[in-house]
């Protein structure tokens, strides 16, 4: 099953901890999302927030390769969520 790697909080928390010995970012240095596109994405100020998440494993129907992602508690059910209900800090970017 193939499954990406997920950064965790202690990993965001080493990365800022860096930041602050860099007199280029301050305070208002804005963060944007790279979604593989030509441009990248704002991100609101109210994006963040800590959330229940569950795991779940989808099957490509053509190759019929198992792959893993996280669903939001309240839609786990629908993708078949197992496994242990964790909290996850999540960036919403709805447009």
């Amino acid at each position: 099953m193939n499954q990406l790697e997920n950064l965790t909080v202690g990993e965001l928390r080493k990365f800022l901890a860096q930041l602050t010995n860099d007199p280029e970012v301050t305070d208002e240095t804005k963060i944007f999302l790279d979604t593989g596109w030509d441009s990248i994405q704002e991100i609101s100020p109210d994006a963040l927030s800590i959330e229940a998440a569950q795991a779940f494993k989808i099957e490509d129907p053509l190759t019929h390769e198992f792959f893993g992602g996280y669903s939001l508690l309240e839609k786990a059910e629908k993708m078949k969520g197992e496994g242990p209900i964790e909290k996850v800090l999540v960036i919403r970017n709805l447009y």
